[in-house]
């Protein structure tokens, strides 16, 4: 019989960028090898010297959930107020980037060519948590891909500028959701596909908005997540501030969870252009009379930079806003605030900060200041 080291959880939503490591053997002697094999990936391993098998599944599970390169391609079509047009999942639950579950067999073969096996249903979702700072998730229930409110394991903080489009993404194992405001007794049921829905507020209309079927107040919303509509002592909350609209510079990240997070950053942002002489090509043939001169430009590169500030953050909003600088994709919003938007309204930018200051014992408030790189510019070359 196949005995591990450390017994699988296979109840756990593991993490597809963290260290998966499985330790296993067999009672019986004298084994070769072993298979561990799933869809889309098979290893082989051998025993060391005190007949174990050791395996990190982290650089395989990360290859195969990693389909799309973190990109937001969803296309939203919301018909207020009908409930399931504010939904939005992936393909088949599988193939989407963002969740992988998978039948891992593990099997040992002898040197007489027999064999013992077992088998385990795992799912990991396509994020990464810290040494000291880690929660651990259930595959049967909720869990808000969104960073966690401070000092909790089951309430999540977001802020929500009107005018602009914005979503959460709830990981579930059902096919019935119901979201209940306590802030006004409010409440709101969702038909929803299983594992990845993204719950879209917003395509930035404010005429047709998820307050059409799930009301808000100004200011702090609490938002009760009910899995079959019954209320239950683990369920998972939204702390949702709605704030009217702001000018300001809007951008996306794929979050730590294996969401997305948004954030307005203040309207007080520079532009700042940096260009860059490509090279010249020698053209000193002609007298001095007839010469207009003895080299030809090639062109330039010309590359734009953006500094957007984030000032006077309390530790909620630190939580969302500091995890854009591990983030592997960011977008700058460039739609229109208050009309309808797509996936194809963002660009993909770079951020050039490689620090930040994310607490200060003197100061109770946090200010951020990032620079981003726009996508290069287009310019005249030969």
């Amino acid at each position: 019989m196949i005995q591990f080291t450390s017994p699988i959880n296979h109840t756990k939503l593991r993490m597809a960028y963290n260290n998966d490591i499985i330790e296993f053997y067999s009672q019986t002697p004298n084994a070769s090898y072993a298979d561990i094999t799933t869809s889309g990936l098979n290893i082989r391993l051998y025993p060391n010297p005190s007949g174990k098998f050791w395996v990190n599944l982290m650089p395989y599970i990360k290859g195969l959930i990693n389909t799309r390169d973190f990109s937001d391609n969803v296309q939203t079509n919301i018909q207020s107020p009908i409930p399931e047009s504010f939904v939005y999942t992936y393909s088949d639950g599988t193939d989407n980037g963002v969740y992988l579950g998978l039948r891992v067999k593990f099997a040992i073969t002898f040197e007489d060519e027999s064999t013992e096996s077992t088998t385990y249903d795992l799912a990991w979702i396509a994020g990464v948590q810290q040494i000291g700072n880690n929660v651990s998730l259930s595959k049967y229930g909720v869990n808000v891909l969104s960073p966690f409110k401070e000092g909790s394991t089951n309430m999540h903080y977001i802020k929500y500028w009107q005018g602009y489009p914005f979503d959460i993404s709830i990981y579930y194992d059902s096919l019935y959701l119901k979201l209940k405001n306590n802030t006004n007794m409010l409440w709101a049921d969702f038909e929803v596909d299983i594992y990845i829905n993204r719950f879209f507020f917003s395509d930035g209309r404010t005429d047709e908005t998820i307050e059409d079927v799930l009301p808000m107040v100004d200011g702090f919303n609490e938002i009760r997540i009910l899995r079959e509509g019954e209320e239950l002592e683990n369920d998972k909350f939204l702390i949702v501030e709605k704030v009217p609209y702001q000018c300001g510079v809007y951008l996306k990240w794929f979050n730590a969870m294996g969401g997305y997070s948004y954030w307005l950053f203040e309207n007080t942002y520079s532009i700042d252009r940096s260009t860059k002489h490509i090279g010249e090509i020698d053209r000193d043939y002609s007298n001095l009379e007839k010469a207009r001169g003895r080299v030809i430009s090639i062109g330039k590169e010309s590359q734009d930079t953006v500094r957007v500030i984030a000032e006077l953050l309390n530790d909620d909003e630190r939580a969302v806003v500091e995890g854009i600088l591990d983030s592997p994709k960011v977008y700058l919003f460039t739609g229109k605030p208050f009309s309808q938007n797509s996936y194809t309204n963002w660009t993909e930018v770079s951020l050039k900060t490689g620090s930040a200051r994310l607490k200060n014992p003197r100061q109770p408030l946090t200010n951020f200041s990032f620079d981003l790189e726009l996508p290069e510019r287009y310019t005249q070359t030969l």
